[in-house]
C-alpha cells in the first residue's frame, strides 16, 4: 500500500479522534444527557389559612405564546382540586381567583452553543500540522468539516415557559380595599396623556411570575414540554 495513502488515512483517523475529544461538543454530550428542569417563582405569595367551607377557586388560563395547542389549565385545576379546592366557573361564589397567561413558550436565547468555531479550529489546525506538501491543505479542509459537524450534531438546547399570575383573595367582611392604577397612553408622535383611577374592591391583589427552564442535550419542545408543564403546575399549586 502507498506509504503517503497510508499515511493520510491514519492522519485523518487522528483528527476525528482529536476532534471529539478536543471540543466541547463530546463534554456537553456527556454532561447534558439527561433532561434538567427548574422552576423558580419572581417573588413569593403567602395567602391566610381558611375554612374548608372557603376554600373555592376561579381558575382562568390564557394563553399568549406562539404554543397554541400548550394547554395547561385542565392539570392546574387538577391539582387544586387534589388540594381539596373546590372549582367554580362563577367569579362571585369563589374565594379566589387565579388568573394566568402563558407569556412565552419555547426555545430560548441563553442557549448559545459555543463548541462550533472551536471544533472546526481544532480540527483545522491538527490537520494542517499533520499534513505534508500538496495534502496539507486538504487536511486541514477535512479536519475542519470533520470538527464541524460533530458541533452540528451537538446543541446545548434551553426551552423556557414564562407565565404571569394574579392572584386575588376575597377580603374579610368589613374590610375595604383601596386599589389604584395609573398609565400612560401615547397620543399622536409625541402626546401623551395619564390616566389615574381609584377604587374600592373587597379582594387583596397578588401577582408574581413564574418561569420554568428544561436543559438537555439536543432537546426538542415535545420532549420538554411535560416536565415543564409539570414544574409550572407544582408551583402554582404550592401556593395554596
Amino acid at each position: 500500500m502507498n506509504k503517503y495513502f497510508s499515511k493520510g488515512i491514519l492522519a485523518i483517523a487522528l483528527l476525528s479522534l482529536a476532534a471529539l475529544s478536543g471540543c466541547g461538543a463530546i463534554h456537553t454530550s456527556v454532561a447534558k444527557k439527561n433532561l434538567d428542569v427548574q422552576t423558580k417563582m419572581s417573588q413569593s405569595i403567602f395567602l391566610d389559612p381558611v375554612a374548608p367551607e372557603k376554600r373555592v377557586i376561579y381558575v382562568r388560563v390564557r394563553n399568549t405564546s406562539d404554543k397554541p395547542n400548550l394547554s395547561v389549565e385542565y392539570a392546574i385545576k387538577q391539582a387544586l382540586a387534589n388540594r381539596g379546592y373546590r372549582i367554580t366557573d362563577n367569579p362571585e361564589k369563589a374565594h379566589f381567583w387565579l388568573q394566568a397567561n402563558v407569556l412565552k413558550a419555547g426555545r430560548a436565547n441563553r442557549s448559545v452553543d459555543k463548541s462550533g468555531v472551536g471544533g472546526a479550529l481544532t480540527g483545522g489546525a491538527i490537520g494542517s500540522t499533520m499534513g505534508k506538501g500538496d495534502g496539507k491543505v486538504a487536511l486541514a479542509v477535512a479536519g475542519a468539516l470533520l470538527g464541524t459537524m460533530v458541533d452540528a450534531s451537538v446543541k446545548d438546547i434551553y426551552y423556557t415557559i414564562i407565565t404571569d399570575i394574579r392572584l386575588s383573595e376575597r377580603a374579610k367582611k368589613g374590610v375595604t380595599v383601596t386599589e389604584s392604577d395609573h398609565s400612560s397612553l401615547t397620543q399622536g408622535t409625541q402626546g401623551t396623556e395619564t390616566i389615574s383611577s381609584v377604587e374600592n374592591v373587597h379582594w387583596k391583589r397578588y401577582q408574581t411570575r413564574i418561569v420554568s427552564v428544561a436543559n438537555k442535550v439536543n432537546l426538542t419542545f415535545p420532549e420538554a414540554e411535560p416536565a415543564l408543564v409539570k414544574g409550572l403546575v407544582q408551583s402554582i399549586s404550592n401556593m395554596f
